[in-house]
């Protein structure tokens, strides 16, 4: 039997619990969100505290949490405890970069989320199995799709999405950091800090097999 997924159950624990608790105290979303002029004046607790709440209403609260369950749970089985923390650190460590950079005030588990999507990518492509990297990629897409915010680019994107995962088996394996490139890419020049996110995941995921044995970052199956 394969142990339980520590990394996800805990951090989805550490965002479940405020990111609805401040649907009955908004001021907690307030309170914990990114605001770069509050961060220069020294709330440094910030940086942190934002990927920990969510800024999109009960829709955004719910998927956000739902991918952060099943990509995080597919993640950790395949890539181990060590990597999965390094890739969603990663994207929330980039995405608040560009954050700051972009001026953007908000909160969610977004960024680690694309973290994970782009350390996936890297994943499959060292021969890891597809699956989590796929259903990163229909998360990275959906992304991308809502900032240009048009209804045909949610077709495509889910297409295209589909098209991933269904043929997982069929796509040459770098496929997928293709297409988080592509959109990481895309989303930064937009002014959007979920393309640095992927970038940092993408990069976390680049340096955890780094070494052809893929002996770095220890935790891995």
């Amino acid at each position: 039997m394969r142990p339980i997924p520590r990394a996800t159950a805990i951090v989805f624990l550490l965002t479940a619990v405020p990111s609805l608790l401040q649907f009955a105290y908004p001021a907690l979303e307030t309170t914990l969100r990114r605001d770069p002029v509050l961060i220069a004046d020294g709330q440094l607790w910030r940086l942190v505290t934002s990927s920990l709440v969510q800024d999109s209403g009960v829709s955004g609260t719910v998927s956000n949490l739902g991918f952060l369950l099943v990509l995080g749970w597919l993640a950790e089985r395949t890539v181990g405890t060590g990597r999965w923390l390094l890739s969603f650190l990663g994207g929330v460590a980039l995405g608040q970069v560009g954050g700051l950079l972009f001026g953007t005030v908000g909160a969610g588990s977004s960024i680690g989320l694309c973290g994970l999507v782009g350390g996936t990518a890297v994943a499959t492509w060292r021969g890891r199995d597809p699956l989590p990297a796929a259903v990163g990629t229909l998360y990275a897409l959906l992304i991308g799709a809502s900032v240009v915010d048009t209804p045909w680019s949610y077709v495509v994107a889910a297409a295209l999405a589909g098209l991933l995962i269904s043929w997982r088996g069929r796509v040459p394996r770098w496929t997928y950091c293709l297409v988080v490139l592509v959109v990481g890419v895309g989303l930064t020049a937009a002014a959007d800090l979920h393309g640095t996110a992927l970038l940092g995941g993408l990069a976390a995921g680049a340096l955890a097999y780094r070494s052809p044995s893929g002996s770095a970052a220890n935790g891995s199956p």
